[in-house]
């Protein structure tokens, strides 16, 4: 097999994948396949989400733009950006494109399937089978006889028996074993073996959903993690509904939290077993070194801290931080740490130039590449986060619950971040906090009032980098009842 003439890139987003879990978890054993990557690639330790939830975060990694750019957000759902997607772009440029999503807002229904000549969801069984989407969540279907006769119409006799094959996996077998990610990665590897190998270079899209609430990985992982005294019968009475939490309904104390946070890691460990499954086919195919590995977090997660759950209403490192490692040896040096910021849509430009893509004039996006630059790669002065509409809704939250504590009124609200190597300001329309990151890492004392003029450079840096903070707003007219439920189910919307 002849050297391909450019790499292959395998682009695997770790859906709620917070750092301080990830990057940890390389020292303590609990994800070796992504120690094995570290260790032979470069791992970016001050990696910044554009957005601190899946939807902004993936078009930010697709255009290399952010939120206030693309556009996309709780207020706008649909995934149709001014400038060609990166896979539109490769696949016009000549690489074969693929993806599987685990996460139902990067699907065909919301516009991410764009330039890819095969995008299917992991409930999936075959790559041509009718879209499911609109009435699959990531757990369940939430079909009913007349929404699969709306899909089904006009399929072939072919399209209709694996549109019910499809449909039948979904409902009765999908989610028995884990959210998606042992069926995503067997298909994965599948077609590796059918098109690997091939002269024609690859760019395939990976979106794991774990470990995305609510936590349940496979039984063998649990019992591993779970702190000492806590039975996996106790389980059934723990809290994982964030809403209900945050809104004040359900009280949750330390040991809750402690317990959350051994399922969370449980669910990273089960991840790493299935990375190492399509590591080890990437070198079986002896395609490894010719390939880009990119893991990357969309966004982190609250797990208590900030007196919050999920990945809603705030911009703290918990949701901004995410893991960030590079394997492919012609680029990224092995064993190497980068420690300045940088920022997941410069992703985009560095696939781009992976790909041999050239920089055009007047682009939007990031231009940010992240391949080594005289012997290192190149970060940031600082990295930006927004979040320009809350989601859910607070009117949307407070009918979603028993009671309502009117202390949550205080999440309806735009915000946007910007953080240094040092400092961290998160700016909301009436309100500035400051952190010292490298004094308090966990962003516990807002030093606004005592550090004005650090306070003010930052601000004018936000304003000169993304306007002013304008917040947008919820279209409910937008989503369909079919939409909510599927997001009900999700736990993005109540």
């Amino acid at each position: 097999m002849a050297a391909k003439s450019r790499p292959n890139v395998l682009f695997v987003v770790l859906d709620t994948a917070r750092a301080q879990t990830v990057l940890r978890g390389l020292d303590t054993g609990l994800a070796p396949t992504m120690s094995r990557i570290a260790a032979e690639g470069t791992t970016f330790t001050d990696a910044t989400t554009t957005a601190p939830w899946t939807l902004p975060s993936h078009a930010a990694m697709f255009t290399g733009e952010y939120t206030s750019n693309h556009g996309v957000n709780a207020g706008n759902i649909s995934f149709a950006p001014d400038t060609s997607p990166l896979a539109m772009q490769l696949t016009e440029d000549g690489y074969r494109t693929a993806g599987i999503s685990g996460n139902v807002w990067i699907s065909p229904e919301f516009g991410f399937d764009a330039g890819f000549e095969r995008f299917s969801m992991s409930w999936d069984l075959f790559w041509d089978a009718p879209d499911l989407s609109s009435v699959i969540s990531d757990r369940n279907t939430t079909a009913d006889g007349q929404s699969l006769l709306e899909i089904f119409r006009g399929q072939s006799a072919r399209g209709l028996v694996k549109g019910a094959a499809t449909a039948g996996f979904a409902k009765f077998l999908a989610a028995r074993k884990d959210d998606g990610a042992k069926h995503a990665t067997s298909r994965t590897i599948k077609w590796l073996d059918r098109h690997g190998t091939d002269d024609q270079p690859f760019f395939y899209f990976l979106n794991y959903i774990e470990p995305h609430l609510p936590y349940e990985p496979p039984g063998e992982y649990i019992e591993e993690y779970l702190p000492d005294g806590v039975s996996r019968e106790s389980l059934d009475d723990l809290n994982q509904d964030p809403w209900e939490y945050i809104a004040g309904d359900e009280s949750m104390s330390d040991r809750d939290f402690e317990t959350l946070n051994g399922l969370y890691r449980a669910e990273i460990a089960y991840l790493d077993s299935q990375l190492e499954r399509l590591y080890e086919s990437l070198a079986d195919l002896g395609i490894l070194d010719e390939t880009a590995v990119v893991l990357v977090g969309d966004h982190g997660e609250n797990i208590g801290e900030h007196g919050l759950m999920d990945h809603q209403y705030c911009l703290y490192e918990t949701l901004t931080h995410v893991p960030l490692l590079i394997r492919y040896p012609e680029e990224f040096a092995a064993g190497e740490t980068v420690s300045g910021p940088v920022e997941v849509r410069d992703l985009y430009p560095t696939v781009r130039e992976l790909a041999g893509l050239p920089t055009t004039d007047g682009e939007s996006g990031s231009t940010n590449s992240l391949l080594p630059d005289d012997g290192a790669p190149s970060t940031r002065e600082h990295a930006i986060s927004e979040y320009l509409v809350p989601q859910p809704a607070l009117d949307t939250l407070r009918e979603s619950v028993s009671s309502f504590d009117p202390s949550a009124e205080r999440f309806d609200r735009a915000l946007r971040a910007i953080k240094t190597d040092r400092w961290k300001l998160i700016e909301s329309p009436n309100h500035v906090e400051l952190y010292d990151l490298q004094a308090d890492p966990d962003e516990r004392r807002d030093l606004s009032g005592d550090r004005q003029a650090v306070s003010d450079r930052l601000q004018r840096t936000l304003r000169d980098e993304v306007g002013e903070l304008s917040r947008g707003s919820a279209d409910d007219e937008k989503i369909s009842e079919q939409n909510r439920e599927r997001l009900e189910n999700l736990g993005y919307l109540q």
